[in-house]
């Protein structure tokens, strides 16, 4: 098993109550298998706000009878429960469940497993602690492990919020094993509201731990959606007005840029996409305090967009991660989007190899420098 962290909950599975146990995973779907495996005789729930690992967890388990989450308006995505045969000689059946949701199910549950990364979202890993904690019982367990071995950070976070926590200390991480003894006396909201000038109005953003740039407007949204003026006529281009109907904005994250769009074409379709269920719930939030009907969204990881050939104007911020693998994704999601004469407005910081990918697939690509970041355009041929 490559994930430290999840290697050290299977080895301290043993400290699991049953039957019931929630399954948190936000790196990696690899621990399904290994309890699975380990402990057969639990019911699980396993959860994850990310539909790549969500799609994942159906591919290696798909005996689980999974309700297919791709919708343009969808929020979240839950699978069916399937029921899971121990064996024909076995005289119970445990239950197996897949998840795809902003947050856990209420349970309650016996246990929680949940492997933590040392460089994750450090607001995300504190709410979800604070909710693992909610559901469950009464005289319930956390296991909670981290792949960094001289962890201070999440330690000082459990022992805020449970009345009991003991340390397992390995050499490449460490274990802690959290137990319910009562209430939490008061939550802590972890969500944000921000906002963001567009031209004449102040626009208001909603926002929660694990979406991109949590709290804030990022330096490249910003420059994104400052590329909304190169569509619209001006002293020295007067006749460059862009007719926008249907407009794409794939990552979108808390819905500042596809509320944007919306704001400047009150009459257009615009869909915003993303893979991760926080987004999309922010997204929706966003455009529900602007009063912006015109914003739909979808829960998606493979950037495949409804409706090919048919879309106006694709907006995008790929992630640097990868080894440009997701940008290359990205770019060739538009390119089956757009209709001939369509425009991509992309925007990075890594420019000469989106610039020479735009020019094989794309014509009249010009490269706007706005404010830190470059915004790449380009039409379709």
């Amino acid at each position: 098993m490559k994930s430290v962290a999840d290697r050290l909950i299977i080895e301290a599975c043993g400290e699991l109550l049953g039957p019931n146990v929630l399954v948190v995973l936000l790196n990696g779907t690899t621990l399904a298998t290994g309890l699975r495996e380990t402990r057969p005789d639990f019911s699980y729930t396993f959860f994850t706000p990310e539909h790549f690992f969500f799609q994942t967890l159906q591919t290696f388990h798909s005996e689980c009878r999974s309700m297919d989450p791709d919708s343009a308006e969808q929020t979240s995505a839950i699978s069916d429960f399937a029921l899971l045969s121990l064996g024909q000689d076995s005289k119970t059946e445990m239950e197996v469940r897949l998840l795809c949701d902003v947050d856990p199910p209420t349970g309650p549950y016996d246990s929680i497993a949940f492997p933590t990364n040392a460089i994750g979202s450090a607001e995300q890993t504190q709410e979800l602690l604070q909710i693992c904690h909610l559901r469950l019982k009464l005289g319930g367990r956390l296991v909670a492990s981290t792949n960094n071995p001289k962890d201070k950070w999440l330690h000082a976070q459990l022992r805020s919020i449970f009345d009991k926590v003991t340390v397992s200390s390995h050499r490449d991480g460490v274990v802690y094993i959290a137990r319910k003894q009562e209430h939490l006396k008061k939550e802590k909201d972890f969500s944000s509201t921000f906002a963001f000038r567009f031209r004449e109005q102040l626009v208001s953003v909603r926002s929660r731990p694990g979406v991109f740039s949590h709290r804030k407007v990022d330096g490249g949204a910003r420059s994104l959606i400052r590329s909304l003026d190169l569509l619209v006529p001006s002293d020295d281009e007067p006749n460059r007005a862009f007719d926008a109907r249907k407009i794409v904005d794939l990552g979108c994250g808390c819905g500042a840029v596809a509320a944007a769009a919306a704001l400047q074409y009150p009459e257009a379709q615009v869909l915003a996409v993303d893979s991760h269920t926080r987004a999309i719930e922010s997204t929706r939030r966003t455009a529900t305090a602007n009063g912006l009907n015109n914003v739909s969204t979808m829960l998606a990881s493979d950037a495949i967009i409804p409706e090919p050939n048919s879309w106006d104007l694709f907006l995008t911020n790929p992630p640097y991660y990868s080894d440009y693998r997701i940008s290359e994704v990205f770019i060739q999601s538009a390119r089956i989007a757009l209709r001939p004469g369509g425009r991509i407005h992309l925007v990075t910081k890594l420019t000469d190899w989106h610039e020479a990918r735009l020019n094989q697939l794309f014509r009249d690509v010009q490269v706007h420098r706005i404010g830190e970041y470059d915004v790449l355009t380009a039409r379709k041929r």
